[in-house]
């Protein structure tokens, strides 16, 4: 083999794994997006904590591709739903704090 060759070969295999790597991030964004909407969807109903956890759970992992469902598997989009729900728990508990200090 010559030294061009493999160059090429090995830049063409790095060519993908970036494609497949930024592929994912881009999904992983979606989805994290896709959370908070699922979240608020699932606060309108009237359930339980869990119950509405996995409404908002299996609504994101429905938008995930059927190929990437072994890279991104249930538990992953769980876990960034359940992210995403203390994320914005978190906000809300640091508003009503705002806005009890300025009450005050």
């Amino acid at each position: 083999m010559t030294t061009s060759l493999v160059i090429n070969v090995f830049l063409g295999i790095v060519a993908i794994l970036v494609s497949f790597i930024s592929y994912y991030y881009y999904i992983k964004t979606v989805i994290d997006e896709a959370a908070a909407d699922a979240i608020n969807d699932a606060e309108k109903l009237d359930k339980s904590g869990a119950e509405k956890l996995a409404i908002a759970t299996d609504s994101v992992y429905a938008l995930v591709p059927k190929i990437l469902r072994s890279v991104l598997p249930k538990s992953l989009v769980h876990n960034l739903v359940q992210s995403a729900f203390d994320k914005i728990e978190s906000y809300a508990k640091q508003q009503k704090e705002k806005e009890d200090k300025e009450i005050k």
